[in-house]
C-alpha cells in the first residue's frame, strides 16, 4: 500500500493499523469464533458507528469480510493481506524518469552483448500514471516490443535459450531495476495501453525484421509491484 492514498476510504496507515488491530481480536478469541461486528471495527479503527458501517460495506464490496449469518462478518485472505501489508512511499517523477533511462541503458545492452537470447528489444512504450500530471505514481508500466535476434534468423544457428526462457530472462531483468517496474512483453504497439510514450527505438539495422508470427508473444506479463507486500 502507498503512504497519502486511501484505500475503502480510509488512509493507508489508518487501515492498515486498523486492520493488524483486528487480527489481534481474532487471535484471542475462541478457535471457531473469530468473527467481528460494527462494534469491533469501530474500536479498532477509531470509529464511530455510522462510518464503521460505511467501511464494512467498502470492505464486505472489495472481498476482505463476508457475513457469517448471524449479523457478525469473517475475514477473508485479503483482509489478512492489508494488516501485513507494508506502506511505502510512492514513486516520485524524478525516480521514474531515472527508472525509465536505466531501463533504455539495459536494454542496449541486452541487445547488443545478449548474444545467447534469440531476442532483440525493439521498443520501449510508458503508459498509465505516468502519462499523468501526478508527481506520485503507483508504478512504472513498461511495455516492450521483441524482433528476432538477426543471429537467429540465420539458416542452421540455434539459440542457447528455449523462446521460453529468453523471454523470462528479458522479464527478469527488467523487473529488476524496481519493485515499481511493471513489465509487459506485447507482439506490437498496437497492444500498448493507451496513452502511452515511446521512450527506446533501436536503430533501423538492428530492427529490419519483426518477429516472426509463429514467435510472437502476446502479453507476456510481470509485475513484481507490491501493493501488499508482506512483512
Amino acid at each position: 500500500m502507498f503512504a497519502g492514498q486511501q484505500y475503502f476510504g480510509l488512509e493507508a496507515h489508518a487501515l492498515q493499523a486498523g486492520a493488524e488491530r483486528v487480527l489481534a481480536r481474532i487471535a484471542a478469541q475462541a478457535p471457531k469464533q473469530g468473527r467481528i461486528d460494527v462494534h469491533c471495527v469501530a474500536e479498532d479503527f477509531h470509529l464511530d458507528v455510522a462510518a464503521s458501517w460505511t467501511l464494512i460495506r467498502a470492505l464486505l464490496a472489495g472481498g476482505l469480510l463476508y457475513p457469517d449469518g448471524t449479523a457478525g462478518y469473517c475475514l477473508t485472505g485479503r483482509f489478512r493481506e492489508y494488516a501485513l501489508a507494508c506502506v511505502v512511499a510512492p514513486l516520485s517523477r524524478a525516480r521514474a524518469k531515472g527508472l525509465i533511462d536505466t531501463a533504455c541503458d539495459l536494454a542496449v545492452r541486452i541487445n547488443a552483448a545478449w548474444a545467447r537470447n534469440p531476442f532483440q528489444i525493439r521498443s520501449i512504450a510508458v503508459s498509465g500514471s505516468y502519462m499523468s500530471r501526478r508527481n506520485s505514481l503507483q508504478e512504472l508500466s513498461l511495455w516492450l516490443v521483441l524482433c528476432t535476434r538477426r543471429e537467429a534468423r540465420v539458416r542452421g544457428w540455434r539459440p542457447s535459450l528455449s523462446k521460453g526462457d529468453a523471454l523470462r530472462q528479458i522479464l527478469s531483468a527488467m523487473n529488476a531495476l524496481s519493485s515499481f517496474v511493471v513489465v509487459r512483453i506485447v507482439a506490437d504497439r498496437q497492444a500498448v495501453e493507451r496513452p502511452f510514450s515511446v521512450v527506446f527505438q533501436a536503430s533501423e539495422d538492428m530492427v529490419e525484421s519483426p518477429v516472426p508470427a509463429w514467435d510472437r508473444v502476446c502479453d507476456w506479463s510481470a509485475s513484481i509491484t507490491r501493493r501488499l507486500t508482506s512483512r
